[in-house]
């Protein structure tokens, strides 16, 4: 694989990031029963403690790309690394449901602040060294989500309290994110203008400028797209473990297994996914993924009662949603006239805004419909967005370059 084909430093550093960005607040996921347990929260409550996450994150990533004018990726990288990994036990301190979205809240904040700042990084090295490497770098920050999961589910089975649980992963997280911080790439100072007309006419997403486009100054499409596909990833990362521990009975071992599971298939799509959009072009991807996805979780969660059944679920969904929003990430930067710091951060701040926010949107629903019910209404919706706006795609000839 790629990260053991002699790869530069600066890319070997630039995944460490992504892992780091991934691990922290999946760390959290599957505590979450945990933690609501404790605080004795209801569905709703719990979702009111999540909104912090997007409050504190979407003002973060679009305020990053005006800081991004005068700082380096490199220096932001370094620094919310550092602070994300060393707040994560916050969380654990918290004595109530607004302590604990005030703590969700700081780390959505700098959270918000290292997804610009690495995906900017990351793509003007990538733009440099004139290979692909997006996508595997999204595959960095899904094993990250990955190991932050197995991690929970670890310190769930052996009874270690959230707040030792937390202070170890940060403590591991904080020598990473110190070790990366010698190697990143440093930022190019000048780069060529970019040809819109021709990026247009390339590019696999056909040209949508629509008032909501020109306003972010990305198409409308890719933010459709961003929107669905990681409203139902945010849905599965913070939802999952108490899906299946709860409603589907299976405890909460199988419950943070859930979200290993999704992690896992993420992290394999996710590693191959320029591989894969380059065999079968963006449209092909994007309307197979939706048909797995509304299938997955139509059948799987309303037609089987068994909890790994559910878990199973997750790891089909988990594959067909990971080589998205890389895809959508390029495709933005190519396309756009502002430059990559802007573009990156519109797109991230409509997706990422979807993925925090979503879990909120599901407590809301759960209260009146159910965790089940909310899950397949969610994934449903999402599904034909993303059929939808995969219209409006023509696809890539099998030699095209992602």
């Amino acid at each position: 694989m790629w990260f053991f084909s002699g790869i530069r430093r600066s890319s070997a550093a630039l995944w460490v990031v992504f892992f780091v960005n991934g691990a922290v607040l999946a760390s959290w996921a599957p505590r979450i029963p945990q933690v609501t347990s404790e605080l004795h929260l209801s569905d709703g409550q719990v979702g009111y403690a999540l909104l912090g996450v997007a409050v504190g994150s979407v003002p973060a990533l679009l305020g990053t790309a005006r800081l991004l004018r005068t700082v380096s990726a490199r220096s932001v990288c370094t620094i919310t690394s550092i602070a994300f990994s060393g707040a994560l036990p916050l969380i654990a301190c918290a004595p109530n449901v607004w302590a604990l979205g005030g703590a969700l809240a700081v780390l959505g904040a700098v959270s918000g602040c290292l997804d610009v700042a690495m995906n900017t990084a990351a793509i003007d090295y990538q733009d440099r060294i004139g290979a692909s490497i997006l996508s595997r770098l999204h595959g960095g920050y899904s094993l990250g989500v990955l190991a932050g999961a197995a991690s929970g589910a670890l310190a769930s089975i052996l009874e270690v309290t959230v707040l030792e649980h937390f202070v170890a992963v940060s403590a591991c997280l904080l020598v990473l994110a110190f070790a990366a911080s010698c190697f990143l790439p440093t930022s190019a100072r000048h780069r060529a203008p970019i040809d819109h007309d021709a990026v247009t006419r390339d590019s696999p997403i056909v040209s949508s400028h629509s008032r909501f486009g020109r306003v972010l100054a990305i198409p409308a499409t890719i933010g459709v797209m961003a929107v669905a596909a990681l409203l139902i990833e945010g849905m599965i990362t913070d939802w999952s473990a108490l899906l299946v521990s709860r409603d589907f009975g299976g405890g909460t071992a199988v419950g943070a297994a859930a979200v290993v599971v999704f992690s896992t298939a993420m992290f394999f799509s996710r590693s191959f996914g320029d591989l894969i959009v380059d065999r079968l072009g963006a449209a092909v991807t994007l309307r197979c993924a939706a048909a797995v996805v509304s299938a997955a979780v139509l059948l799987g969660l309303l037609l089987q009662p068994e909890p790994w059944g559910a878990v199973a679920v997750m790891g089909c969904a988990g594959i067909a949603l990971g080589p998205l929003f890389p895809l959508l990430i390029t495709e933005a930067s190519r396309r756009s006239r502002v430059g990559a710091a802007v573009s990156t951060a519109r797109v991230s701040a409509i997706g990422y805004g979807a993925y925090l926010g979503g879990p909120p949107l599901v407590g809301f629903l759960a209260e009146r419909i159910g965790l089940v019910g909310a899950f397949v209404l969610i994934a449903g919706i999402c599904s034909i967005a993303l059929v939808a706006a995969s219209i409006s795609l023509r696809d890539r000839s099998r030699s095209a370059t992602p």
